[in-house]
């Protein structure tokens, strides 16, 4: 890795430590809140069956202090195992797989980059971070690190991200498809360097409003992009 990549890397992770910190704080502060929840759930949960004080005291109560201790334990073993360490190596590895050409086209337009940021407290471990210059792209999410090179890109469009589910109603089997995100979906010209790598990546969102945002920084940070883009998406 060459010698500007590696200072445009420690300055980003200095800059992303912070977000990380914030990151960590906001998800510990909802805790409490969490655990009363589940205090207070279990303990509505005796009264509405039916149990006397007594019974609810002696068993709903405990069971929820249980299920508030779990609460708060994963949370704090969530928050052990998380470092900067990973993050950095999860860049390195990103970077490190581009070309020398690339690595030095990369590190050359960092002052022209933009940057957002997402916190999925609910699904990561870490803050997401979208990166944009005017001709690379850098995507991190959990652990996750991918590099998008504008110019071997052809097209860009959304795509609404769907899981299965199912569940009985009575004696009926129903089948549902529910809304898990969005995804800024890459297309890459035929024959290009970046499309031999995977010919159709995509940069995973959790709603609109995150699309927006991406959209946004792209507008601003990639003037190439803007021909890329469905016209109904701007």
């Amino acid at each position: 890795m060459g010698n500007d990549v590696k200072r445009w890397l420690d300055a980003e992770m200095q800059d992303f430590a912070e977000d990380m910190k914030e990151f960590n704080s906001g998800t510990m502060k909802k805790v409490p809140l969490w655990m009363f929840l589940c205090v207070a759930g279990m303990v509505a949960l005796g009264f509405l069956v039916g149990a006397e004080w007594s019974y609810v005291l002696r068993l709903h109560l405990p069971v929820g202090v249980g299920l508030a201790l779990f609460i708060w334990l994963c949370f704090w073993l969530q928050s052990r195992g998380v470092s900067m360490k990973k993050v950095r190596a999860s860049y390195e590895k990103a970077l490190g797989a581009l070309s020398p050409q690339d690595q030095a086209g990369f590190a050359s337009q960092a002052p022209q980059c933009g940057k957002a940021g997402f916190a999925n407290r609910l699904t990561d471990k870490y803050p997401a971070r979208l990166t944009v210059g005017p001709e690379y792209w850098l995507y991190f999410r959990d652990l996750g690190c991918q590099v998008f090179r504008v110019a071997d890109m052809k097209g860009l469009h959304a795509r609404e991200e769907h899981t299965r589910v199912g569940y009985t109603v009575g004696s009926t089997r129903v089948r549902q498809s529910l809304g898990t995100g969005v995804s800024l979906v890459v297309e890459y010209r035929d024959g290009t360097a970046f499309a031999a790598k995977d010919s159709s990546p995509s940069i995973y969102l959790e709603n609109a409003k995150q699309l927006e945002q991406a959209y946004a920084l792209i507008r601003a940070r990639c003037p190439k992009a803007q021909a890329l883009l469905n016209k109904d998406e701007i």
